[in-house]
């Protein structure tokens, strides 16, 4: 059932009557929204499989992006002077 609300451009001027109010007004599906919107989902983010394959692409993600900045990092010289101080 769709419900159709007036908005009226000229505000609270017009207040509505209390067989308008008891017309709308609809405490089981006030009470499924305040629910819903509360309460934790029943099933767990590992076993939503939605929620499951948005983490593993998010770690598969992840492990790309370390390995490339693994391969940008710039080699070390090897001239044999690791164990030296710097030069002052």
């Amino acid at each position: 059932m769709k419900r159709r609300y007036r908005i009226t451009p000229e505000g609270a001027g017009q207040e509505p009557t209390d067989a308008e109010i008891a017309r709308y007004r609809d405490p089981k599906r006030l009470i499924y929204n305040y629910t819903k919107a509360v309460q934790r989902p029943k099933r767990p983010l590992y076993k939503d499989p939605k929620a499951f394959l948005l983490l593993v692409l998010i770690v598969l993600f992840a492990i790309f992006m370390s390995e490339l900045a693994e391969d940008r990092q710039p080699a070390e010289p090897s001239g044999g002077t690791e164990g030296a101080p710097p030069p002052r």
